[in-house]
């Protein structure tokens, strides 16, 4: 049912020094060992990650933002990947003058960044000529990029084409199809070649991801909602081991699918950390960073992973310490 061969899920140092040598674009994973002089809370802006002394939301968009300047990165985009009606496309290309409208809106005037304008896709997608035009009229180095804890960030670089490509690939959306969508988007939109296109796996729970019961985003539900089985597509990714626990083989279906969508196996690399037990990534499934007397004040953050054609500033003496080019 699964595969012995784990080494397949590996860091592929070949592929990713052939990026930072000939290519013009990086992938980064901003952990939270990012230390930048205080410590990383989380690499997001979301309430619930933060202790109460920093409620107020622009406090935090500044946090990040001041984080983000200070590793090189100008500016944020991030598709919002809703799971309701205010999804537009599921796949979706930034346009020149999209880019510009985005920072015409109030949301901008407001925050400085555009890290919180409406982009409701699952995929973003640039094109380097969309990057320079940015870059040369606006002054903005803008990145793709998603924060995430234990989910699998997929970033996409087609080196023909000059085309950069993220996707969240969380169980929800792993069922979904995202990652073969976003590599058929490519070969429609831009007229990618799969066996060109260059995957990039942040760090996610790759191995060790349990339930007590069948999740949720696997199961088969009778008509009063009973979970009755696994479904088909998650069947050969879920082991019910002799301890009763319900385990994830999430790296095993992230890298088929991506297989399976004709990437080359040598065009893949996967981040060589699991999240579930590497301390320097924010987790969903470790306990609460901070307790008092026992009780949450604020839960574990998250990691940004992402993608841009600005190497030039990530790759400059002095980045950080935990800034990994990967």
């Amino acid at each position: 049912m699964f595969s012995d061969d784990r080494t397949r899920l590996e860091f592929n140092g070949d592929l990713i020094k052939r990026l930072i040598d000939q290519g013009d674009a990086v992938v980064f994973t901003l952990n939270k060992n990012v230390a930048l002089g205080k410590e990383i809370i989380s690499w997001n802006t979301g309430k619930r990650f933060f202790p109460p002394e920093m409620s107020d939301r622009m406090i935090r968009i500044g946090y990040l933002m001041d984080n983000a300047h200070k590793v090189g990165l100008d500016d944020l985009a991030m598709p919002d990947q809703p799971l309701n009606d205010k999804l537009i496309e599921e796949c979706h290309e930034l346009t020149v003058d999209e880019i510009k409208a985005f920072y015409q809106t109030e949301t901008y005037k407001k925050e400085g960044t555009i890290w919180n304008v409406d982009k409701n896709y699952s995929a973003l997608f640039m094109t380097r000529e969309t990057y320079e035009t940015i870059k040369r009229e606006l002054g903005k180095d803008v990145a793709l990029v998603f924060p995430a804890a234990d989910c699998a960030v997929v970033r996409f670089y087609d080196p023909v084409h000059d085309v950069i490509g993220i996707t969240h690939s969380d169980a929800v959306h792993t069922g979904r199809g995202i990652i073969p969508k976003c590599v058929k988007y490519m070969m429609l939109q831009f007229g990618s070649n799969p066996k060109d296109i260059e995957a990039y796996v942040g760090a996610f729970a790759t191995e060790g991801w349990t339930y007590d019961k069948i999740p949720d985003f696997a199961a088969v539900k009778d008509e009063e909602g009973n979970t009755v089985g696994i479904n088909e597509l998650w069947t050969p990714y879920i082991e019910h081991r002799e301890d009763g626990k319900y385990e994830i083989h999430y790296g095993e279906i992230i890298y088929d699918q991506l297989i399976y969508s004709g990437l080359g196996i040598e065009n893949i690399s996967f981040s060589p950390d699991n999240t579930l037990t590497n301390d320097a990534y924010f987790s969903n499934s470790r306990s609460y960073n901070s307790r008092v007397d026992g009780v949450a004040t604020y839960r574990e953050g998250r990691n940004m992973m992402g993608i841009t054609f600005g190497k030039q500033k990530l790759l400059a003496d002095g980045v950080p310490r935990g800034v990994q080019i990967r």
